[in-house]
């Protein structure tokens, strides 16, 4: 293999691992912003609700089969779908994007 076969290779390499830890932290993200939206729930601020939709939004973006959880959970708990169509307008952009993509329609 010549000279520009090796760049090349460690060209792709590098970016492989760049995905990989990239796609890592989202879950990592999300899966952490879930914990913590659970654990506020009770508490008097309603910022749960608005913690768990992030991280799963996060969890999503970094992971086929968490965006296909999303869509089943939605199904299955027609109230949680409710729950982030009722919160969508005050999510940013891409989020809302996500929620609307992710309506199962019930």
């Amino acid at each position: 293999m010549n000279e520009a076969g090796f760049a090349r290779a460690r060209r792709r390499l590098r970016r492989r691992t760049a995905i990989t830890v990239k796609r890592t932290a989202l879950v990592g993200m999300g899966c952490t912003c879930m914990v913590v939206g659970i654990a506020s729930v009770p508490s008097p601020l309603p910022v749960g609700f608005v913690l768990f939709a992030m991280g799963m939004y996060f969890a999503a973006r970094g992971s086929k089969m968490a965006r296909r959880g999303v869509k089943w959970v939605r199904r299955s708990l027609p109230p949680f779908s409710r729950g982030l169509n009722g919160i969508k307008h005050r999510m940013p952009v891409p989020m809302r994007r996500f929620i609307e993509r992710s309506d199962p329609g019930v």
